[in-house]
Order: structure tokens, then C-alpha cells, then sequence
């Protein structure tokens, strides 16, 4: 799509210049072929020719080019982690290349495809030479020309007022919103919701008999079904349509398309990001809830203001773990924070990190470890800290740290993910005169008398013990079937109102007020052989 001619031909003729001024070199005559390769448009070839010239011992001024042209094209086959870490080490290796600006612009041009929208005009901001502005326009112009979201473009309205393609955008978008506004109304007068399930079930069939792959996706469905009897009674009408959507946006498109599906009051997935991206902008258009009922990623909230994670993310568990820790009577205003390989684990750590800094904690250790007490024992501070925080996803890493932590005699309390330990084979010694806590947003009490109801009515019903999945499913549907159905005219009013939150759940339940995030969760410690809440 962007036209880089007036660039092209500015490098060529450095080029040329430099040709006319040396004799034809080795390294010249691969740079040439490189050259031709990439102008010939073989982008896999040309970035294979420029990664082996990219080689700051040889003494030519075409060495930086080949790293520039590396990483161009690199970002012409999408592959833009690669073409960032060139572009970084170009800088490192060349910090005074003349062609500074081009790599901005290229910076720039991948943070839009990125859709990470507020780097891209940051960095744009700062390229002022006059023969880059007409390219500047016309990659803004293209980029938030696709942006569908309000959302998005208001805040990037507020962040960069100067942007008048912004501002024109919003217009079309908020007169395409004041279009559907008659639709929607006759939507809500109706006396009843409609769901779309959204779930990858991989079945032909709901018989429960049959094993299948994704067996969580058909518990929170049968969850689901119950919570529709359950919201019947309180003279709340829910339907429930269901459609088997794994990762393919093409059918995912084809099924918005589809006119029966706008007769859809609220989405609950699909859960993966291509499928609900499409699902996400066929929402906004309908001004409809979509509800996530797995994802911990805050990323999939930023496009859309009505959509929903039912687990709480990565960085609000992290900010709920540190309130938590704030009402206990742990000794010292100091932490050490570890975190293990997953993405969710580093940006887990990284909010803790944050929001402990925020409340005048010290922060004397943060890294990252592997799951063997060994690696973590290596890493454990000298001196005691008010308590450990480890973001972690692997079960190994729960029992190597109190490996790690018995070895070294080191008694502060253990905060961490249920997901460090695998509970089956945890027992009272393991844990013995430890402070080990849990946030788990998956837990289930089972001394609850409304989980044991559920638990007795879904074996009634479907002949297994229900799991967490399906008390999940009841919940969600519970939950949103009573937030439609009592006044569907405005959902962000009843989801800020407090009166919203007054029902009981099987699970820890819902608030939502002034967030689209999840801002419930469980923090649990091992007693008698078995997780329960903490106080």
C-alpha cells in the first residue's frame, strides 16, 4: 500500500555516489544482487541476501543499507519481531546513519500494522523532514481509515488532538452508529435476550456419553442450558443459539453475514483472537455485548467499550493480589517478584511490579526464573522480604520454590497463581508453617450450599459431576440474563449500578462497575488437605 519512491530514490543515489567513488568491491557486488532481488519484489530471497551482508566488520557504507533493507524486508513478510530487532541493532551498531528518519517511518509503518496505534503517531511525530510528510499522511490516512472503533478513536482523539483524519473518521463511524439506533431499540423491546455461543464444541451431537476434545466448551454450554431454566423462574427469557467456532474467521464472517444472526442480543466468545476480532467489530457496529469467558488478555477490551472478559486479566489479578497483600499484616514494605516464561506471567509481574511501587513498596528483586529450585534459589534475596510474589503458569513451579525456600531457611509468605501447584499431590506437610497463598480465579467452593445444589441438580441432569467450566457457564448466563433482562436500554448503567451485584453466585460472581474487566477474584491457602478462601 505505501509508495516509498521519493525514499528509494534517495538511497539509490547515495548508492550510485558511492559507486562512483570506489572501485567495485565483493561486498558491492552482493549488495547490487540483493538490491535487484528486493526491487524484484522476492522478499523471502532479498531478506535471506541482506541478513548476510548485515555485517558491521566490513569497512563499506553500504553496510547499514543492507541491515535497513534486511529489516524491509523482513516487514514486507509480516515478519516484523525480526524486522524490529535489525532496525534496533542497526541503531546500536550505526547511531549516526544519515538515514535516521527512514527508520522511524519504518518503526512507524509496523506499529500500524501492529494496530498499536498511539506508538505509531508518537513516533511519527518526531519525523519533520519535508520529503517524508506526503508518505506520513498517506499511511495515517490508510490506517485509521480501518479503525471501526469509537472507542479507539476517541481516546486517540484526546492523545493526539492535532490529527484531523482522526476526527473525520469518528464522524463516519458515529453516523454509522446512529443508523443502527432504530434496529437496536426494536431489539430491546422485544421481552426476551438471544445468545450466540460462540464456542469451539468439535461435536455433531451434545450427547454427553461421547468424549470429546474440547470438552470444557460443552460444559460451559450445559452450564449455560441450566442457568436458562434457573433465569425462567425469575421471569427472565433467555434463548440460547449455539455455533461451533474454533479459529477460522472466514466462517466466523460468513456467520455475521448470516441474517438470522442479527437477531443476536449478546456473543459469548468465540476464543480465539482472528474469530473474535471479527466477532468483536460485528458487535460494535450492533452496539452489542460480547463476552470472553476464558481469555485473561486486557489487549481483546481496548477496541470495544461492551466487551467483556468473565475471567478477571492477567493485570487485574495482579492488582487484586497486591490488595490483597495490603490487608494482611505481613512485616517490611518490601517484596521480591519472580515470573516464569508464559506471556501472562511476565505481564502479571510487570502490573505487580507497578502497582507495589505505586503504594511505596521497594521491589529488591524481579526476575525471571525457571521451575527448578536450583534456578530459584540462586535468585532469592539475601535479606527477608515482607513476602514473595511469582506470577507462573507451570505446576512445577509452586513446589520448587518451597524446595527452594526450605534450603535456604527463608520463612516470608509465598504469594502466587493456583497454577504453581498441582493440588492432587500437595499434602499438610508440604506446605507445613508456610504462608502460601493463591489467587485463583477458577476456584470453586465446595462448601457453598448453591454450588452443592448445582452440583446435585447438573448430576441429575447430565449424569457427571459438574466442573469448574460449568459452574462457569451457569454463572455468566445467570449473570448477563439478568443485566438484559432487567434493563437491556442500558447496559453500562446496570453494570455501574451496585444493585447489579446483589445475587449469589455458585462462583465469587461479577463487578464490572466502571470496568469491562472481571474485578472479582478468589485468593486461597491450603488447609486440611484442600484450597480454601483466605481471609
Amino acid at each position: 500500500m505505501l509508495k516509498r519512491i521519493i525514499f528509494s530514490l534517495i538511497l539509490l543515489i547515495v548508492f550510485y555516489r558511492v559507486d562512483a567513488q570506489r572501485n567495485t568491491s565483493n561486498y558491492e557486488i552482493a549488495y547490487k544482487k540483493a538490491l535487484q532481488i528486493y526491487k524484484s519484489a522476492d522478499f523471502e530471497k532479498a531478506q535471506k541476501e541482506f541478513e548476510a551482508l548485515c555485517n558491521n566488520r566490513v569497512e563499506s557504507p553500504l553496510v547499514p543499507y543492507s541491515f535497513y533493507f534486511n529489516a524491509l524486508s523482513s516487514t514486507k513478510l509480516h515478519k516484523y519481531v525480526e524486522a524490529k530487532t535489525t532496525l534496533s541493532n542497526l541503531l546500536a551498531l550505526y547511531p549516526n546513519w544519515s538515514q535516521k528518519e527512514e527508520i522511524d517511518y519504518l518503526f512507524a509503518n509496523m506499529a500500524f500494522e501492529e494496530k498499536n496505534y498511539v506508538e505509531a503517531l508518537n513516533i511519527a511525530q518526531f519525523i519533520e523532514s519535508e520529503p517524508f510528510q506526503d508518505d506520513l499522511m498517506e499511511m495515517k490516512s490508510f490506517y485509521i481509515g480501518q479503525i471501526t472503533s469509537q472507542k479507539i478513536l476517541q481516546e486517540l482523539i484526546k492523545k493526539f488532538p492535532d490529527e484531523r483524519d482522526l476526527f473525520e473518521k469518528k464522524n463516519k463511524v458515529v453516523i454509522s452508529t446512529q443508523t443502527n439506533s432504530q434496529a437496536l431499540n426494536i431489539k430491546q423491546s422485544k421481552g426476551y435476550s438471544n445468545f450466540g455461543i460462540l464456542l469451539p464444541l468439535d461435536i455433531e451431537s451434545l450427547d454427553s456419553e461421547k468424549p470429546r476434545k474440547n470438552q470444557y466448551a460443552v460444559d460451559i454450554y450445559q452450564g449455560m442450558k441450566m442457568a436458562k431454566s434457573a433465569l425462567l423462574k425469575e421471569g427472565i427469557t433467555v434463548n440460547l443459539f449455539t455455533y461451533d467456532i474454533a479459529n477460522n474467521p472466514d466462517e466466523m464472517m460468513e456467520l455475521v453475514n448470516n441474517e438470522s444472526f442479527k437477531k443476536m442480543d449478546l456473543l459469548v466468545g468465540p476464543l480465539y483472537a482472528e474469530t473474535n476480532r471479527v466477532a468483536t467489530a460485528y458487535c460494535e457496529t450492533n452496539q452489542i455485548p460480547i463476552i470472553n469467558p476464558m481469555s485473561n488478555n486486557r489487549k481483546i477490551l481496548d477496541e470495544y467499550n461492551l466487551s467483556f472478559l468473565a475471567q478477571p486479566s492477567a493485570e487485574m489479578q495482579a492488582i487484586k493480589a497486591v490488595d490483597f497483600v495490603r490487608r494482611q499484616a505481613f512485616m517490611g514494605r518490601n517484596t521480591a517478584i519472580y515470573y516464569t516464561d508464559s506471556p501472562n506471567d511476565s505481564t502479571m509481574a510487570a502490573t505487580y511490579r507497578q502497582q507495589m511501587e505505586k503504594v511505596g513498596y521497594e521491589v529488591v528483586k524481579f526476575e525471571k526464573i525457571l521451575a527448578f529450585s536450583d534456578d530459584i534459589g540462586s535468585k532469592l534475596p539475601i535479606n527477608k522480604v515482607s513476602h514473595i510474589f511469582m506470577a507462573t503458569s507451570d505446576k512445577k513451579a509452586g513446589l520448587s520454590m518451597i524446595t527452594a525456600l526450605n534450603k535456604k531457611d527463608y520463612i516470608s509468605p509465598l504469594v502466587t497463581t493456583a497454577e504453581a501447584f498441582n493440588s492432587s499431590n500437595l499434602s499438610n506437610g508440604t506446605l507445613s508453617g508456610r504462608e502460601v497463598y493463591c489467587i485463583d480465579p477458577e476456584f470453586v467452593d465446595l462448601e457453598k450450599p448453591e454450588v452443592d445444589v448445582f452440583r446435585k441438580d447438573y448430576l441429575s441432569k447430565y449424569g457427571i459431576i459438574p466442573s469448574y467450566y460449568a459452574f462457569h457457564g451457569y454463572d455468566l448466563a445467570l449473570f448477563w440474563g439478568r443485566i438484559l433482562g432487567r434493563n437491556s436500554s442500558d447496559i453500562r448503567k446496570s453494570l455501574d449500578s451496585r444493585d447489579s451485584y446483589k445475587d449469589i453466585y455458585n462462583l465469587s460472581g461479577f463487578n464490572y462497575i466502571k470496568s469491562q474487566d472481571n474485578q472479582v477474584l478468589p485468593v486461597t491457602t491450603f488447609q486440611n488437605y484442600k484450597f480454601v478462601l483466605a481471609k
